[in-house]
């Protein structure tokens, strides 16, 4: 079982969840609890049958709530507070709440809370939210880029370029999510994503120039606070050998296992002369098209078939 601090989550989201505290101060305390084979946190619309800990109100249950009859809607309201697994009531779409609910949450002290958000993207920021916090994580050595809008993973052993290679990406107006340990989390079966831990994002560390802010080098839009990882760029120092054994049509592609998801890994040689930032760039776009099911080599042998078949013919 693992338990959130409600008093944290208001802390660090109230501002995305456009929250106002109006009733049930004295609750802070209240922590939610999630069972390990539960997939979403227990949020959603009003519910006593099966209730949630997160329960949000809104028009609808409001006006069903006030379609009871009294006696009905006083024995309603005691049902939800009384809920040992009741953790806080969410008010949505109305800036009117009734002195009912207000008046209960501060008897029972429930913490009750208006949102200026609908009730779909409350439920939807929350169950986003909490499957982060409960995400399986990971810390890897690289650095982690938006490049062309695709969560891009730098590797390689230490003194191949890896940062030299980021600022150049940077300078170019890709931007920069993580240097060196970037922290990556499980937050869907098969969705991974990075970010900086500690907001140590605008960070980047040159050899020769020392550590470097990269945000305010290059303006706010040089950074990104997190982003899904769609693929790994090993850089590696090859020998004669090595390179030869490269397959020249399809290039070192290969796959790497990271919290239990399958990322596509790409063998990029690191060699003078070679512009690494574009041949990323351009393993980026190439990636993309592959993950649409156009492959080049595939392509060219098509071509290279037909040709061969008109010269027999």
């Amino acid at each position: 079982m693992t338990r959130f601090s409600l008093e944290e989550l208001i802390k660090n989201h109230a501002d995305g969840l456009a929250l106002a505290w109006v009733a049930g101060r004295g609750g802070s305390h209240r922590t939610l609890l999630l069972a390990e084979d539960q997939k979403l946190a227990n949020v959603g619309y009003l519910n006593l049958i099966h209730p949630h800990q997160i329960q949000i109100i809104g028009v609808y249950e409001l006006a069903y709530l006030d379609s009871l009859a009294r006696n009905v809607y006083q024995d309603y309201l005691k049902q939800l507070f009384e809920n040992e697994n009741l953790v806080c009531i969410i008010v949505i779409d109305s800036p009117n709440v009734p002195e009912d609910l207000l008046t209960a949450a501060e008897h029972y002290q429930i913490p009750l809370f208006t949102s200026l958000l609908s009730g779909e993207s409350v439920i939807n920021y929350l169950h986003t939210t909490i499957a982060r916090l409960i995400a399986q994580r990971i810390t890897l050595h690289g650095v982690f880029m938006d490049v062309l809008g695709m969560g891009v993973l730098i590797m390689g052993d230490s003194g191949t370029g890896k940062s030299e290679l980021a600022l150049e990406l940077v300078s170019r107006g890709h931007r920069l999510i993580a240097d060196d340990a970037p922290e990556f989390s499980k937050i869907a079966p098969k969705t991974i994503s990075g970010a900086s831990p500690l907001s140590m994002n605008a960070f980047l560390e040159v050899r020769g120039l020392g550590i470097l802010n990269v945000q305010a080098l290059f303006g706010d839009s040089a950074i990104k606070k997190d982003k899904y990882l769609r693929l790994i760029v090993q850089l590696e120092q090859m020998t004669p050998e090595r390179l030869q054994n490269i397959d020249r049509l399809q290039g070192d592609y290969r796959v790497r296992r990271v919290l239990d998801v399958d990322i596509p890994e790409i063998g990029l040689p690191v060699a003078p002369g070679r512009n690494l930032a574009v041949l990323l760039e351009c393993a980026v776009r190439n990636h993309s098209l592959r993950m649409q099911g156009y492959n080049a080599a595939d392509e060219f042998c098509e071509l290279q078939r037909q040709a061969i078949h008109k010269i027999e013919n």
